[in-house]
């Protein structure tokens, strides 16, 4: 039972199976998350076909409908059903055995939430363990995106569990004397760490002042662990766990991080900088990854992340639109020393994703440009047939891609005035629609004014009763239009698969 709720003057015997039980929650969230771990895997690799793949894309619709998704954020059918199901189960095995005790409930919400801990720390891991049963799982995509959700249902679970423990002091009057304990001030610093952490992992905040994201998630983070291993004992089995993964992470990617230099430059008339970066002591990541990019000059510590464009003998090449305060920097500077962690992603370009593909369409917004590339040149030399549409803003964008830019059906969005010429808001010059094939040392397939039409593209590809694949790498609004696109083929029985690439650091 659970209402109404007192607060009980126990005896020893009666605390000992309070504590008994509260363990029994810590326990019952690791099996949980076992559970959910084998049936991932067990439906990724053989019940995602037939009526139960179609299930899975009806459930996928989006539930305020519209166009304006959010990454991280729980926005469709599918998408509820899961956060809601397991914050559901969190909080039955917090209120199962209440038994009317204020403080066993009190105490049940911050023992779900210490358990969660351990597995939220996995699913952030730059190596986590979980490549070895799911090879193609990594940080940048779904993996990462329930990695926020748990955090934001940790955060969940410690505010109430912090809510009802401040209820109790107050009416018990020992508010002014028990916070000033150190296992009470334990836990106050600690909730205070994870609301900045959560605050600064808000997609806006994050968008807008990654490097402030990043550093904190650096630096405080590391102050989360012994802040909650000193405010309780009985919860340490799980900081322990927590702190040696963090460990192991950590020294993973100091072993994997090598020093280099990367020369940089910037077309005068795009606002595409192109990165190459020097492998001279190891095999070059492949075309497709991801390389976490340090310049110590500019920062100590702050990673970023750039796509792998090219990748040649001793060395690989790469290209970032200006537009953040970092990229704005490395304008300024030709060449400097660089730290590089490589060799992210699920997959670089390989014949794993597309095994058995006969059709396949490639769609690129801006500079999504850098991913699709890769493939559309892999699909052309693998004999598949291939179709590549690529929307930017204006030609300029196009320079960096050099002769890739042949493979690709090009759509210019706008940028021009009256007379044909313009600037962005970088002060970027742009070339004039007579002027653009000139300007690329390669000629498009075709080049349009305005956006492709994503639906009938798709209908072209899956008409035919051939196994199709759509890779989509872009804007969210556009990934979000090939996925309704995707949708009703799927439902109709159509074999056609969907890959969307995204990059969730």
């Amino acid at each position: 039972m659970l209402w109404p709720l007192l607060y009980k003057d126990l005896n020893e015997s009666q605390r000992e199976l309070r504590r008994k039980s509260l363990d029994f929650i810590g326990y019952s969230v690791l099996f949980s998350q076992l559970t959910a771990l084998v049936y991932v895997y067990i439906y990724a690799n053989f019940l995602r076909r037939g009526a139960v793949r179609r299930l899975e894309w009806r459930l996928r619709y989006r539930i305020l409908g519209g166009k304006t998704p959010t990454r991280g954020k729980v926005q469709s059918v599918g998408a509820a059903l899961v956060y809601w199901a397991w914050m559901g189960l969190m909080i039955w095995l917090c209120v199962k055995d209440v038994d009317h005790d204020y403080i066993h409930l009190t105490r049940a919400f911050g023992m779900a939430a210490a358990a969660s801990l351990p597995l939220n720390v996995l699913l952030g891991m730059k190596y986590s363990p979980l490549k070895l049963v799911f090879p193609n799982c990594s940080y940048e995509g779904p993996v990462n995106v329930v990695h926020q959700w748990l955090g934001s249902q940790i955060y969940l679970l410690l505010t109430v569990h912090a809510c009802l423990y401040l209820k109790f002091f107050w009416d018990t009057s020992r508010m002014k004397t028990r916070l000033l304990e150190a296992d009470a001030l334990c836990g106050v610093w600690a909730f205070g760490v994870m609301t900045i952490l959560v605050t600064s992992a808000y997609p806006l905040v994050r968008e807008s002042f990654y490097s402030v994201f990043y550093n904190l998630h650096i630096i405080i983070s590391g102050l989360l662990p012994p802040l909650l291993y000193f405010h309780v004992s009985h919860s340490r089995p799980y900081i322990i766990a927590t702190v040696g993964m963090l460990i192991v992470d950590r020294v993973l990617r100091v072993m994997s991080t090598m020093s280099t230099t990367a020369t940089i430059s910037l077309d005068p008339r795009s606002s595409i900088l192109d990165i190459l970066v020097s492998f001279p002591n190891k095999p070059p990541p492949p075309a497709g990854s991801h390389i976490l990019l340090n310049v110590p000059s500019l920062s100590l510590w702050a990673k970023n992340p750039f796509t792998v464009v090219e990748s040649g003998s001793g060395h690989v090449r790469m290209a970032a639109r200006v537009r953040g305060n970092f990229t704005k920097k490395l304008v300024r500077v030709a060449k400097v020393p660089v730290n590089i962690e490589s060799g992210y992603g699920g997959h670089g370009v390989s014949r794993e994703l597309v095994g058995g593909v006969d059709r396949a369409l490639l769609i690129a917004g801006g500079i999504g440009g850098t991913f699709a590339l890769p493939w559309a040149r892999f699909l052309k030399a693998n004999g598949v047939d291939a179709r590549f549409l690529w929307v930017v803003p204006k030609v300029g964008d196009l320079l960096w891609a050099r002769d890739g830019v042949a493979l690709a059906e090009v759509y210019i969005t706008g940028g021009h005035n009256g007379n044909g010429e313009g600037r962005d808001e970088e002060g970027m010059e742009l070339l004039d629609a007579s002027s653009s094939r000139d300007a690329l040392s390669a000629h498009p397939l075709s080049l349009s004014s305005g956006r492709p039409d994503i639906r009938e593209a798709v209908g072209e590809l899956v008409g035919r009763d051939k196994r199709a694949l759509v890779m989509v790498c872009g804007p969210d609004l556009m990934a979000e239009d090939v996925k309704n696109a995707v949708r009703s083929h799927v439902l109709a029985g159509r074999d056609v698969t969907c890959h969307m690439e995204v990059f969730g650091h």
